[in-house]
């Protein structure tokens, strides 16, 4: 894949066996982990707008000092969060952001490739894989989880935040973005490159990884290593649909879990979209359109895909 954010692969421990158009057995291709692409985002932005906006902080604990880089030291980061109450949650492609009470800043959460949130009582056993931990005068925790060398927690004023809203203005967001399919067709005869690395780019399209980008290439009936440049209005027409509809009804049963480490919400409840899966870890099992057998083939060092070979053309 072609971005830090959403294309390291995590590390699994059982290979699949990768299959090659026409059938040809491959080497053992172990899959990219899913990471939290951006229906999993969304689900935690409601959440946490519905359950975390309005609190204030008490305190805070920072386990991993990593996740913090952006200040000068932890307790630089804690004392700009304590005493201060929690706005609503937004967006910014795949940044979470939680206004503060002032109106100027906002505490900034980058899940990076493996990252988690966890709402949960101040009493309960805190996880050893917890990189934070801010705690409410009322209403328990928000732990942050795992978070990697890719994630991050900061607190970023104004100009900042202005900074990182307009280094993803070019990429399209499907849950905010009206953008025509001739609009899409424009970006994509500009970029020239291969459909599924084009969408796992987030300077391209927000947040979708391993998952969303087959579904929607299977959703659009197009090959992943079709050129951008080169595809019909009509294949353009499929592949806009297919970005909105994917991702609208990923969000709307609150993202994916699925891998050895699969993703949950703010309370660590499974998403809901798995059984919609058509194609992504469906190798050797039938097209839900034509009943052809789906393969997987690599496509990178690391990467993975599943599609199926008759109907996706």
């Amino acid at each position: 894949m072609a971005s830090a954010r959403f294309t390291c692969a995590r590390g699994v421990g059982m290979a699949t066996l990768g299959v090659r158009p026409g059938g040809a057995p491959g080497v053992g291709v172990p899959p990219e982990e899913p990471v939290p692409e951006l229906p999993e985002v969304e689900t935690l932005r409601h959440d946490l707008d519905r359950e975390v906006a309005g609190r204030r902080v008490k305190a805070v604990e920072v386990r991993a000092a990593r996740i913090v880089r952006r200040h000068r030291n932890r307790r630089e980061f804690a004392n700009r969060l304590v005493g201060r109450k929690l706005g609503p949650a937004s967006r910014l492609g795949a940044l979470l952001l939680l206004a503060l009470d002032d109106g100027g800043d906002a505490l900034v959460v980058d899940l990076g490739t493996t990252g988690r949130l966890l709402k949960q009582r101040s009493a309960a056993p805190v996880d050893r894989q917890t990189d934070a931990v801010l705690t409410f005068t009322v209403g328990g925790d928000l732990r942050a989880l795992e978070l990697g060398e890719a994630g991050e927690l900061f607190v970023a004023a104004g100009a900042e935040l202005d900074e990182l809203a307009e280094a993803r203005r070019e990429a399209i967001d499907p849950l905010t973005d009206a953008l025509t399919w001739q609009a899409v067709n424009a970006r994509l005869q500009s970029r020239q490159e291969g459909l599924r690395p084009l969408l796992t780019d987030p300077s391209f399209v927000a947040g979708i990884g391993p998952v969303y980008a087959d579904e929607i290439l299977w959703a659009s009936e197009l090959r992943w290593d079709r050129r951008s440049e080169r595809l019909s209005a009509q294949e353009v027409r499929r592949l806009h649909r297919a970005i909105q509809e994917v991702v609208q009804e990923a969000v709307r049963l609150r993202g994916s879990s699925v891998g050895e480490a699969p993703w949950l919400d703010l309370r660590g409840n499974k998403g809901e979209y798995e059984p919609q899966l058509n194609v992504y870890l469906r190798e050797g099992q039938p097209c839900r359109r034509c009943r052809t057998p789906l393969v997987s083939e690599r496509t990178g060092k690391a990467e993975t895909t599943y599609y199926c070979p008759k109907c996706q053309s």
